[in-house]
């Protein structure tokens, strides 16, 4: 404080809400002294237009005052430092302007900041004698709420704004008068333009009027420090980032409305009174100069514009909010000059808050394409721009399945669109978009190329068709942050670059069919199980397995979709222990075999599928086991779908029914059974340590004797010499009969003949040796033995084809179908069946161990491989004696083996 300051002898309080200059102002009058002297006598420096005397002095007071200011006129004026510093403008900075603390002015260029000068209230100015508002100077300040009119801009008769410079400091002021420079000869300049500013006349507003509705809604939100009303109630927003969204609305309403359309967005009168200043008004001109940029000169603007503003911001949600913004954006994009786009957001100003970018997703929604639905989250409370990093991506995929979940697909699948074939990797794919700028091409090849984008993006547009579309992305978005904050216990990348080429081998298969009571069946149900061990693992659908080329199809597809519904528990089971022993093998012991995310998330959402949980598990089980067609039998029972009774009956097997004695050794259950009667360590001890023989076991066990010869081969032990071993009635060497009959191809009554047994024993010792047999019929092996000697003469590239009678057949029929466009027109011009057709390429493809055609898509024709075109050429230069004159026997027509 300085020293030679001295306490007022009359003091007067401010008002409430009163700048400072104003204040000072009512105490140099109430002193009936000159200005100048009630400010150097309180501690307050004037600006002396002298050398250096300038510095650190700034032109007003009221916006920023110095410690060093504020303890001296508090200490001469009896008032607190904080009172002092509520008049100052430092009481609004970060709130409704910005303050430039080192040259102490306000920032014009952000928030509406003036400069200086103020606007006023007439009635306010003649009710309190002439003392003024600090929220005045404001630029979002343009309506007296106790007064219910528009603040006056300027001086009628000078025309220019109160309070832009000083006033004298050698007169007593009046306040209710205006201080600017005179603009006539005759008055002295002490005493300024003197107009009486209660004459000034201003648009009046009723208590309802919106202009007078946003003006109370912008103050309220100034005085908090924080937006919370309307698109902001979900999320509230920094008072600076709420009035910056407010001014680049603004900005947009000034600059592009037309009279017709502003008009529909704000109330009539002050609409007219922004688009027909009064005459003389030199204020008007200046509208023009960016408009909303800087803050509107007139007040008429600024509630002009803040009122369709708010009209926007101020409705009850973002996406209501968006329904209001969306003709400003038509209207923009009829014009042409602005982009409008999901990012064109970022030019309408600086500093806008996430609001006002998802209300500006929001009102672009029915526009954007289905991408963008999921990459902005449009259908969630709040959308938003992307966010993921690629370092968020590649975090997330290794949580997501690249078959999506099953629990979730059944549920997210509107019925008769799209298969869960292409759905589930569709849905996958969708994750890895989701918050980020990753494309169709990407998110599949983070997954494992099962799907490419074009058919992710003919997908989406069926789905978007759906009235359910946004609850599936709303769903999908839950997931999506659920597996970025979750800790999934699977590393669902690592599990697709596993080696599956060794997972359950025929051994195992084997084991797991005694063990559990399975009929082995053909090698087909062996490779369903194994594809279906494979997905279950990997994640990854069964056409990608790395065997067997011919899984590809329709058929295989619904055979394994009918064959793993129909599993039992127990064969569940004993495929999950292998799966496990699979991934120990591996060195993943952590890990379970599969996870879903929980469907609590799907809560509240209006989805096109079925849904599992309000099936009763029981009742489906009892369903299953009784119709020829049980899947689809339970589904219509049930009111529905395929896909979710599959989805439950994978993840709740339906128990194997009593079976007959009949029935159970024809499954192998009694085999089971005699697995839990004679373990291997009991079975041991009984028949070397005891040295039993296998019928003393049998009687002592109750298990047949044949029972205990499979038991013994599964063990892996050794059996004695017996008066029925195969050496009593002779032995059969391995090597000699994979020569004679795999290799020249001779018949098993021959060589029973020749070794002096029967046909039945010969074929026992084919078994006991591991040897497929053939199928029945002399036919069969006549052709089989002259394709076997024609082998030998034709190209290298053909021979592991010519495996039977027809096998000439298929590959000249494989080389007539090249020029076709696709193998359905091959067929109409081959005189075949289609199916046939397929059926024999799908043969030589299983054969020759490699795909020979590319099949035909949408705008591309069918054609051959590398590999094909290579066999097809060998054909074509190769004549075959076997089919030289033979009739035109096609292979759905040849006769049945005889079983």
């Amino acid at each position: 404080m300085n020293v030679g300051l001295r306490t007022l002898p009359i003091r007067v309080a401010p008002l409430p809400g009163e700048a400072l200059d104003s204040w000072l102002e009512a105490l140099a009058q109430r002193l009936h002294t000159p200005l100048g002297e009630v400010t150097r006598n309180i501690g307050l420096p004037s600006r002396e237009r002298t050398g250096n005397r300038l510095r650190g002095i700034p032109p007003d007071w009221t916006i920023l005052m110095g410690p060093q200011q504020a303890a001296a006129l508090a200490a001469t004026t009896g008032l607190d430092e904080a009172r002092i510093h509520a008049m100052t403008l430092r009481h609004y900075d970060q709130r409704a302007l910005e303050i430039n603390t080192e040259r102490r002015h306000v920032n014009r260029r952000v928030l509406w900041g003036r400069g200086a000068g103020s606007r006023f209230c007439p009635d306010c100015l003649e009710q309190n004698g002439g003392r003024w508002m600090l929220s005045w100077r404001l630029g979002w300040s343009f309506a007296c709420l106790h007064h219910q009119r528009l603040l006056a801009d300027c001086c009628p008769h000078c025309g220019r704004v109160p309070r832009q410079r000083s006033r004298s400091l050698r007169a007593i002021p009046d306040s209710r008068r205006c201080g600017n420079p005179p603009t006539r000869p005759e008055r002295s300049f002490t005493n300024g333009c003197g107009f009486d500013l209660t004459e000034a006349d201003t648009l009046r507003l009723d208590a309802g009027h919106p202009a007078m509705m946003a003006q109370v809604l912008v103050r309220e939100t100034i005085e908090k420090g924080t937006a919370d009303f309307g698109a902001y109630t979900l999320a509230p927003q920094p008072s600076t980032a709420a009035l910056s969204d407010v001014r680049a609305v603004c900005g947009r309403v000034l600059s592009t409305l037309i009279e017709e359309d502003l008009v529909r967005w704000t109330a009539n009168d002050i609409a007219d009174a922004h688009l027909r200043p009064r005459p003389g008004c030199t204020l008007a001109a200046r509208a023009g100069d960016r408009p909303g940029f800087m803050a509107p000169p007139r007040a008429v603007s600024a509630a002009t514009a803040v009122t369709a503003a708010l009209h926007v911001l101020g409705q009850p949600d973002i996406h209501q909010a968006g329904a209001a913004l969306r003709p400003l954006l038509e209207t923009i994009r009829g014009e042409g000059e602005v982009q409008v786009s999901p990012t064109s957001i970022g030019q309408w100003g600086r500093r806008t808050s996430p609001v006002l970018a998802a209300v500006h997703l929001a009102a672009l929604a029915p526009s954007c394409r289905p991408i963008d639905h999921l990459r902005h989250r449009l259908p969630t409370p709040i959308p938003r721009l992307p966010r993921a990093s690629e370092k968020d991506i590649e975090h997330r995929r290794r949580k997501i399945s690249s078959v999506f979940w099953g629990s979730w697909a059944v549920r997210l699948a509107p019925p008769d669109v799209v298969t869960a074939r292409i759905l589930a990797p569709t849905l996958a794919a969708g994750l890895l978009i989701i918050d980020s700028r990753v494309d169709y091409a990407a998110a599949t090849r983070h997954l494992g190329n099962v799907i490419d984008g074009p058919d992710v993006s003919r997908v989406l547009q069926l789905l978007d068709d759906h009235p359910c579309w946004p609850d599936i992305v709303t769903a999908l978005v839950r997931l999506a942050d659920h597996l970025d904050a979750a800790d999934v216990p699977l590393d669902y990348t690592r599990r697709r670059s596993l080696d599956y080429t060794h997972l359950l081998p025929t051994e195992r298969w084997t084991a797991v069919c005694r063990r559990t009571g399975t009929p082995r069946g053909a090698g087909r149900r062996e490779q369903i199980m194994r594809c279906h061990l494979f997905q279950r693992i990997s994640s990854l659908p069964i056409e990608a397995a790395p065997w067997h080329p011919g899984i590809n199809d329709a058929g295989f597809r619904a055979e394994h979709a009918h064959v793993t519904a129909l599993q039992t528990a127990e064969l569940a089971q004993a495929l999950d222990d292998e799966a496990r022993a699979f991934l120990s093998d591996h060195h993943i012991d952590d890990e379970p075999v599969t996870w879903h995310p929980p469907s609590t998330l799907l809560d509240g959402l209006t989805l096109p599928g079925a849904d599992p949980d309000r099936v009763d598990i029981q009742l489906l089980h009892r369903l299953v086991r009784q119709r020829s067609r049980p899947v689809r039998h339970a589904a219509e029972t049930l009111g529905t779908n395929v896909e979710a009774v599959r989805h439950l009956l994978e993840e709740h097997p339906a128990p194997m029914p009593p079976l007959s004695r009949a029935q159970a050794r024809a499954t192998g259950q009694i085999f089971k059974k005699a697995m839990d009667t004679l373990p291997k360590q009991t079975f041991a001890r009984l028949y070397l340590d005891e040295q039993r023989s296998l019928q003393k076991i049998a009687d002592l066990t109750g298990v047949s004797r044949q029972t205990l010869t499979r038991l013994a081969r599964e063990y892996g032990i050794a059996l004695r010499d017996g008066p029925q071993d195969y050496k009593r009635r002779g032995t059969i060497d391995r090597d000699w009969l994979i020569e004679q009959y795999v290799h020249r191809r001779r018949t098993l009554p021959d060589l029973a003949r020749e070794k002096g047994m029967s046909t039945a024993n010969m074929a026992r010792w084919a078994q006991l040796h591991n040897i497929p047999l053939r199928r029945r019929g002399g036919a069969s092996h006549d052709t089989a033995l002259r394709i076997t000697d024609e082998a030998a003469d034709v190209p290298a590239i053909l021979r592991r084809a010519l495996t039977g009678q027809f096998a000439w057949q298929r590959l000249r029929r494989f080389a007539a179908a090249l020029p076709y466009p696709t193998l359905g027109e091959a067929a109409q011009g081959l005189g075949l069946n289609p199916e046939t057709l397929v059926t024999q390429i799908n043969r030589l493809e299983k054969d020759l161990g490699q795909s020979l055609i590319e099949r035909a898509e949408r705008g591309r024709r069918m054609r051959p491989t590398p590999f094909g075109a290579e066999v097809a050429a060998a054909v074509q230069a190769t004549t075959s004696p076997a089919t030289e004159g033979a009739p035109a026997v096609s292979e759905e027509s040849s006769p049945s083996p005889v079983p």
